[in-house]
């Protein structure tokens, strides 16, 4: 390893830790810093995220739903954060499909990596974020532009379960016209569709060319599927139906534990 890259990654993993310990603080006692923490680092990091996928032709994964999801999030603090309605489907959408991304992606804390933390981060920060508005909210909103309901909902299948729900068939239908139908991107360029449903190569380790092609970026060779290529819309509908799945087991599980 190159000294400048040692030296990089020296740095990157004291940031690494050092946010670690700034968020459990955040989570167990400063519970006011969450939203602030949420707001200034989330758009920083997805905008590097951007930048660094478009330069490694991996643009279209800044289309899932992971960040759609934060944008959805981000709207509903900035915008009507005083909403019982809204913060029971901000609390619904960052324990479901989102969070359950981090384990279909199999994120995973390797703190000297800019790019597996940015990953870690989108994907269970917002569950953070949810647990402060959820169960502190005079705290979590002490220091913000708005106060978080004091008197939430109690759990419904509207908010917990259909509109989240919806959020997902939304982004299913928006990603599926702009990415397969108008945009159509070129074979060599990786999407989630491609590469979720990328037949495995067992022995040699390797994805086919003729499927998806040689991943330079750490975090996509963490992900271990093992499906055969479909094509057109019968591939994006049978994954589309898979989400659906996992996301109704997942908000149904959540309701019924805060039912107990």
């Amino acid at each position: 390893m190159e000294p400048e890259e040692n030296y990089k990654q020296k740095i990157v993993f004291t940031k690494s830790v050092l946010t670690l310990v700034l968020k459990t603080f955040a989570v167990c006692s400063g519970q006011w810093l969450l939203p602030w923490y949420y707001v200034i680092t989330c758009p920083t990091l997805i905008i590097w995220r951007i930048i660094t996928y478009w330069q490694a032709q991996f643009q279209y994964f800044c289309l899932d739903y992971c960040y759609f999801g934060n944008l959805i999030i981000s709207l509903i603090l900035w915008f009507n954060p005083s909403n019982p309605e809204l913060c029971s489907l901000l609390f619904s959408i960052s324990n479901g499909m989102l969070y359950l991304g981090a384990f279909s992606f199999r994120n995973s804390l390797v703190f000297h990596s800019v790019d597996k933390m940015t990953s870690t981060y989108i994907h269970t920060v917002p569950l953070l974020l949810s647990f402060g508005i959820r169960w502190y909210p005079e705290e979590t909103s002490r220091y913000w532009h708005a106060s978080f309901p004091t008197d939430p909902l109690e759990p419904s299948w509207y908010w917990n379960v259909l509109g989240p729900l919806l959020v997902l068939v939304l982004h299913s239908a928006l990603y599926t016209v702009l990415v397969n139908i108008i945009l159509q991107p070129e074979e060599h360029i990786v999407t989630s569709y491609r590469y979720m449903t990328a037949k495995k190569e067992h022995k040699e380790g390797v994805w086919p060319k003729s499927s998806v092609p040689s991943i330079c970026c750490s975090e996509l060779d963490t992900l271990r599927v093992h499906v055969y290529p479909l094509d057109g819309i019968l591939q994006v509908f049978l994954c589309s139906c898979f989400r659906v799945v996992c996301f109704v087991l997942v908000c149904y599980l959540e309701w019924s534990w805060v039912l107990l």
